[in-house]
């Protein structure tokens, strides 16, 4: 299109030295096809223009509705507490309150959550439901149980009541079927420097450990108990768990 133009003001230019009056003539016509072809130049341009940023926009929505359709959503660590469970959180409790240690231990337990673990409390501040996921990489990964978490009167110097609730219990040879768990930190070796968070790890830690589902073998003998009670003076078949 350039050379076009070139080739238009050398004719007029040769036509105002050769011939002034035809030259009049045809630098009329052929300015109006310059001005015509310029014309034409700027609205292909101008068309070439909307065209790529049409297009730019389309690959644009397009690379948006793919990032969409894959991205997944985020996982996080912290799962918002419920109303009630923020209720206890910002209670204002005096140390020598009874509930001044759990609100404590709550607090720690929501605010720095163990991987796979989480908990929530009802109007009572004294019993918990800590939600378990089985870890990646063991036999129960991604099997979510819940364990019921109480505190007694005594507590922290007697150990919190916990056992599994159902209908999901862990198959594992120190679980019961009635949701109780053979673990001597719920009896004879719990230190009141514990936590119920503590107690929740090495459950979790008891279930990532095992290489095989299996019931206790003297499941009959506690299978209709209630589940919970103090383990002290209880008999298992292992002495280790």
């Amino acid at each position: 299109m350039s050379k076009l133009r070139n080739v238009i003001r050398s004719v007029l230019q040769i036509g105002d030295r050769k011939i002034p009056i035809v030259s009049t003539g045809l630098k009329a016509i052929l300015g109006g096809l310059e001005n015509i072809l310029e014309s034409s130049s700027q609205e292909k341009e101008e068309k070439g223009k909307e065209s790529w940023q049409k297009e730019q926009k389309e690959k644009g929505c397009k690379k948006r509705v793919i990032l969409k359709k894959n991205d997944k959503p985020k996982e996080t660590s912290k799962k918002q507490p419920s109303a009630a469970t923020k209720k206890h959180l910002v209670s204002k409790l005096s140390a020598t309150n009874p509930n001044y240690r759990i609100q404590r231990e709550l607090k720690e337990f929501i605010q720095e959550p163990p991987p796979n673990l989480s908990v929530k409390v009802g109007k009572n501040i004294r019993v918990w439901i800590v939600t378990m996921i089985g870890a990646k990489n063991t036999i129960y990964e991604g099997e979510v149980y819940k364990l019921r978490v109480s505190f007694p009167p005594q507590y922290p110097t007697m150990p919190p009541s916990v056992y599994f609730l159902p209908p999901n219990i862990p198959k594992h040879e120190h679980v019961y079927t009635n949701g109780d768990i053979c673990l001597s930190l719920l009896g004879k070796d719990w230190r009141p420097t514990m936590t119920a968070q503590s107690i929740a790890n090495s459950i979790l830690s008891i279930l990532s450990s095992a290489q095989s589902k299996s019931i206790p073998m003297d499941n009959a003998k506690h299978a209709q108990n209630k589940p919970g009670q103090y383990q002290e003076d209880w008999v298992y078949h292992d002495d280790n768990c």
